[in-house]
């Protein structure tokens, strides 16, 4: 089902927002279901949080402790559908994405007065909490030894930093539009990266990457016109070296099989 207007411009308009990596969480969760009960997921969040308001104050090991006393906590899956994207099935099931999982966990920190936010590191979201890096899918608190080998100093530095919600937003989206795409599900590709294309209002290189993509799957549908105007944007939006070139040979493709056909 293709997502309303109204989604798009709430999406748009998370990505501006500080503090609302929960907030745009839930708003890819209706990307996935339409028919999603935002406010008995928020409901949920409030039930797992009630042990914590019994406290007089909360620490990092108090958060992760509720948590794993209410069923979250290494719960590895041995596949990944759309589901593990939704917030409403995750705080059901107690299991997800590391990402989604990671909004959960951030948001319930901040409730209680914690400093936290996403860490973008790859392969595997994390989340700083009170300045501990903490794991969202196994809840325990990680040396930098545990993560951070394949990493320069630099590398390292960069990733540490707090996660835009623009990006948070994007790579919860990328989740999704992968599921799409491995069946094979171009309309659905397409809508996700109109999606990605509101979120990132600020870097041009990723815009042109998603459009890119946005040529690529309208290929897929047999839609020629469309990906060529797609690329063509794409060329027109200072991409990388390697997707201006991967542009270029798509258009020139393009042009060949257009004198082809007639």
């Amino acid at each position: 089902m293709p997502t309303s207007d109204d989604l798009k411009q709430r999406l748009n308009s998370a990505a501006t927002q500080e503090h609302s990596e929960f907030a745009m969480a839930l708003l890819v969760s209706e990307v996935i279901d339409a028919h999603l009960d935002a406010q008995g997921t928020k409901q949920q969040l409030e039930a797992l949080m009630a042990p914590l308001a019994k406290l007089s104050s909360v620490g990092v090991q108090d958060l992760l402790d509720c948590f794993c006393r209410a069923g979250f906590g290494d719960h590895a899956l041995e596949r990944v559908d759309l589901s593990h994207s939704n917030l409403q099935w995750v705080l059901a099931q107690r299991q997800g994405l590391p990402i989604a999982l990671a909004a959960i966990v951030i948001e319930a920190a901040r409730r209680f007065g914690l400093t936290a936010y996403g860490i973008n590191f790859p392969g595997h979201f994390l989340v700083s909490v009170q300045g501990d890096v903490v794991d969202p899918l196994t809840l325990q608190v990680l040396q930098r030894q545990q993560f951070a080998q394949k990493l320069s100093a630099h590398e390292f530095d960069a990733v540490m930093q707090p996660t835009l919600p623009r990006l948070f937003g994007l790579r919860m989206l990328n989740n999704v539009k992968i599921q799409y795409a491995q069946a094979e599900n171009w309309s659905e590709v397409l809508d996700v990266l109109a999606c990605q294309l509101l979120v990132e209002t600020v870097d041009l290189q990723t815009q042109a990457a998603l459009h890119f993509e946005r040529g690529d799957c309208l290929q897929q549908m047999s839609m020629p016109s469309q990906a060529e105007r797609a690329y063509k944007t794409c060329l027109e939006m200072s991409p990388s070296d390697e997707v201006l070139l991967q542009a270029q040979q798509r258009l020139r493709d393009l042009e060949f099989q257009d004198k082809i056909l007639h």
